[in-house]
C-alpha cells in the first residue's frame, strides 16, 4: 500500500491507496465538498461518488480516463446528500449511475432544497449576502472560519446553477453488488439506516481497502441531521472489527481503525450529552454552548455549521418536537 499523492488537481488531491485504486480527497474551499474515489478493475473502472457540483465531476471523470486507460464504467452514488452526486451530469448518460435502492428513493427529497434554488436563484444571493454580513460582525473564531467556507461553497453553487441537472442513477439494488473485474473483485455493500435511511461502502477486501462515504467522518465532525445515532455507532464498531486497514471517509483524510473509534465516541458524547442536557432543562440555546472535550474541540474550529445542525437535531428528538 503505498498512500501516495498521485496528483494535486484544482478541486481535489488524488492519493493512492493501493494500486490502481485512488482516494480523490476534495479540496477545501472548491466546488467538490466531499471525497471521491477511483478503481481499477482491470477492465471496468468504478468512480465512487461524484462530488457536489459539475465542474469537480468533470475534473473527477477526466482523472479516472487518465489513470485507468478506459472512461468510467460505472459511477456508484453512496447515499442521497446532494454533495456527493451533484455532479452526476459530468458522467451521464455515457455512464451508467448506481445506487442503493433505499438511496433513489430519498434522492428526489434530499435534493429539494436544491431545485428550489435552482428555480430562484435570487434566494442562494440573499443567504451569501446574510452570511457576509454575519461574518463581519462574528466575534467568535470558531465561527468565522465556518462562515467564510458558507460563503465560498454557495457562490460555488449560484454560478453552477442554471447548467445544473438532476441525474438520477439508473441501476439499483438492495443488498450487495459484486463487480468481477479481471484484476480485482469488489463489493458494494449496503447499510441502512445509519448516516442516512440508507448508505453503501465499497470494499476491496484483498487489499483491506474500505471506500465508506459519509459514513466515515474524519479529523472533523460527523453530520447527524438525518442519521440514526445507535446504528451508525453500531456500524462502526463492526467496521473496527474488519481486517480492513485503510478506510477512505466521505470528508477528511484517509484514515484507519483508529478514525473509525474516535469518529464513534463523538456520536456517543454528543448524544448523552444533548440528553443529559434535556433532562437537566437546559435550552436549546444553553445546549449548544456546551464545551467538548479533546480532541473533539478542535473538530469545532470551521464546523460550527454541523455542530448547530447536530445538536438542533439531536434536541429535538430528545424533546420530542421535531418540527
Amino acid at each position: 500500500m503505498s498512500n501516495s499523492v498521485v496528483t494535486e488537481s484544482e478541486h481535489f488531491v488524488l492519493q493512492e491507496v493501493a494500486p490502481a485504486a485512488y482516494a480523490a480527497l476534495g479540496r477545501e474551499g472548491s466546488p467538490t465538498f466531499s471525497n471521491a474515489g477511483i478503481v481499477d478493475l482491470g477492465d471496468q473502472t468504478l468512480v465512487f461518488d461524484a462530488f457536489e457540483l459539475p465542474e469537480a465531476g468533470q475534473e473527477l471523470a477526466a482523472a479516472a480516463q487518465a489513470l485507468t486507460g478506459r472512461p468510467a464504467t460505472y459511477l456508484i452514488n453512496s447515499h442521497s446528500h446532494w454533495d456527493h452526486w451533484g455532479g452526476n451530469q459530468a458522467f451521464a448518460p455515457a455512464v451508467p449511475i448506481i445506487a442503493p435502492a433505499g438511496t433513489r428513493a430519498e434522492m428526489p427529497a434530499s435534493s429539494n432544497w436544491v431545485q428550489r434554488l435552482k428555480r430562484d436563484p435570487q434566494q442562494l444571493a440573499q443567504s451569501i449576502a446574510q452570511t457576509r454580513a454575519r461574518l463581519e460582525t462574528e466575534e467568535d473564531e470558531r465561527w468565522r472560519p465556518s462562515l467564510a467556507q458558507t460563503i465560498v461553497r454557495q457562490e460555488h453553487m449560484l454560478a453552477a446553477l442554471d447548467a445544473q441537472i438532476f441525474c438520477y442513477p439508473d441501476l439499483t439494488f438492495d443488498h450487495k453488488l459484486t463487480f468481477h473485474g479481471r484484476k480485482r473483485l469488489a463489493e458494494l455493500v449496503v447499510v441502512a439506516p445509519a448516516h442516512t435511511v440508507c448508505d453503501a461502502y465499497l470494499l476491496l477486501a484483498a487489499e483491506g481497502i474500505a471506500f465508506i462515504g459519509d459514513l466515515g467522518f474524519f479529523q472533523c465532525q460527523p453530520f447527524m441531521a438525518f442519521c440514526d445515532v445507535a446504528a451508525w455507532q453500531a456500524w462502526l464498531a463492526e467496521a473496527e472489527r474488519w481486517p480492513v486497514e485503510t478506510f477512505v471517509p466521505g470528508h477528511g483524510p484517509v484514515g484507519s481503525r483508529t478514525d473509525l473509534a474516535l469518529q464513534r465516541e463523538y456520536l456517543r458524547i454528543v448524544d448523552e450529552m444533548v440528553v443529559q442536557a434535556v433532562a437537566d432543562g437546559l435550552s436549546l440555546d444553553e445546549t449548544l454552548t456546551l464545551p467538548l472535550s479533546p480532541p473533539y474541540d478542535a473538530w469545532l474550529q470551521g464546523g460550527m455549521g454541523r455542530w448547530e445542525a447536530n445538536v438542533t437535531t439531536l434536541y429535538e428528538r430528545a424533546t420530542g418536537d421535531q418540527g
